[in-house]
C-alpha cells in the first residue's frame, strides 16, 4: 500500500506524538487501574472516550462531505470496535492488574511493545507492504532495545503478561483491519467506530457479568484517574488514526516503540529507578531503530514539514 509523500511529514509528527502519548499511557494505567474493578475502570472511562469523539465525527464527516457508508463499512466498523476498541482493553488492563501486583507491569508493558513485530507481519502479508532491509534491520533493534530496557529485578513473566500479550496481538489484527478501512472512510470515522461500537460492547459485557454495580463504588480519585487516562486515551487514537492514513502500518507501529523508553523515562525521573548502562544503550537502539524504519527520505521530510510548520507559527499576523 503506497502513501502519497506529501503526507508523509505530518503523518510521522503525529505517529511521534502517539508514541509520547503511550508511553505516558502506559505508566500512568498502571496507577489509575490500581485497586479498583479494571472492567469498570474501562468500560467508564472508553465511554467517556467514545461521547467525545461523536460531535467530532460528525463535524468532521460532514466537513469532509465524507460519502454514505456501506455495508461492508460498517461491519468493518463493527468488527474494528470488537478486536480494537473492546475485547483487548479488558485483557490489557486485566493482565496490567495482575501484573503490576507481582511488580512486573513494567516487564508485562514489553509485550506489548512486540506489537510492531505482529503488525508488521499483517501488514506484508494483508496490505502489501514492502519487506527490506531496513525494516528488518530497525526491527532488530527496536526488540533489543527494548529487552535491555526491561528491569533485571522485575520477574519476566507473570500471571498478567499472557494477557497482555492476547490484547497485543488483537490490536495487530485490529490495526490492519483498521488500515484498510482509512483508505476508504476519514479517520474521524474509524475512531469513532473503534471507540463507539468498543464502548457499547464494553458495556453490554459489563451488563452480562453484573459489574456496573462497581462503578458506584469509584472514589473521587478513581473519577480522577478515570479522566486522565480518557484524556490520553483519546489523544492516543485521535494523532493515531490520523497518522495511520498517512504512513504505512509497519512504519507507524515502529514508530510507536519509542513509547516504552517513554515509560521507562519516566519511572527513572518520578520513581527513582535507575538508570543503568544497558537501558541507556537500549534507549539509543530503540531510537536508532525506529530512525532505521522510516528511512532518511522519510526523516528529512518530516523535518522540513516541521520547520515550515514553525517559521508559519512564528510570522506576524497579517
Amino acid at each position: 500500500m503506497t502513501v502519497r509523500s506529501s503526507w508523509v511529514g505530518p503523518g510521522l509528527l503525529l505517529v511521534l506524538l502517539t508514541a509520547l502519548v503511550s508511553g505516558v499511557s502506559t505508566f500512568v494505567n498502571a496507577f489509575a487501574v490500581a485497586g479498583t474493578n479494571s472492567d469498570a475502570f474501562v468500560t467508564v472511562r472508553n465511554l467517556v472516550v467514545a461521547g467525545a469523539f461523536l460531535p467530532v465525527a460528525l463535524v468532521a464527516t460532514r466537513h469532509l462531505r465524507a460519502p454514505a457508508l456501506r455495508r461492508l463499512d460498517w461491519a468493518r466498523l463493527v468488527l474494528i470496535g470488537l478486536l480494537g476498541g473492546a475485547v483487548p482493553f479488558l485483557l490489557f488492563f486485566h493482565g496490567l492488574a495482575l501484573a503490576a501486583a507481582a511488580g512486573g507491569a513494567a516487564t508485562a508493558s514489553f509485550g506489548y511493545r512486540t506489537l510492531f513485530l505482529m503488525a508488521s507481519v499483517l501488514a506484508l502479508v494483508f496490505l502489501g507492504e514492502r519487506l527490506h532491509g531496513r525494516l528488518l534491520l530497525g526491527a532488530t533493534g527496536l526488540l533489543l532495545g527494548n529487552a535491555l530496557l526491561l528491569s533485571l529485578s522485575a520477574p519476566i513473566w507473570t500471571d498478567g503478561t499472557g494477557y497482555v500479550l492476547a490484547a497485543t496481538g488483537l490490536w495487530a489484527v485490529e490495526y490492519t483491519i483498521s488500515k484498510r478501512a482509512l483508505a476508504d472512510l476519514p479517520s474521524a470515522t474509524v475512531a469513532l467506530g473503534r471507540m463507539g461500537f468498543g464502548a457499547l460492547f464494553l458495556a453490554g459485557y459489563l451488563a452480562l457479568t453484573a459489574q456496573w454495580a462497581s462503578v458506584a463504588t469509584f472514589s473521587g480519585a478513581d473519577w480522577s484517574w478515570v479522566g486522565i487516562s480518557a484524556t490520553l486515551l483519546a489523544a492516543f487514537v485521535a494523532s493515531f488514526y490520523t497518522a495511520l492514513k498517512r504512513v504505512d502500518l509497519s512504519v507507524a507501529a515502529s514508530v510507536l516503540v519509542l513509547g516504552f523508553p517513554v515509560s521507562w523515562a519516566l519511572g527513572v525521573l518520578l520513581e527513582g529507578h535507575p538508570i543503568g548502562l544497558a537501558a541507556a544503550f537500549g534507549t539509543l537502539l530503540v531510537v536508532g531503530g525506529a530512525a532505521v524504519v522510516v528511512g532518511l527520505a522519510q526523516l528529512r521530510a518530516t523535518g522540513a514539514y516541521l520547520a515550515q510548520l514553525l517559521r508559519s507559527s512564528a510570522a506576524p499576523p497579517g
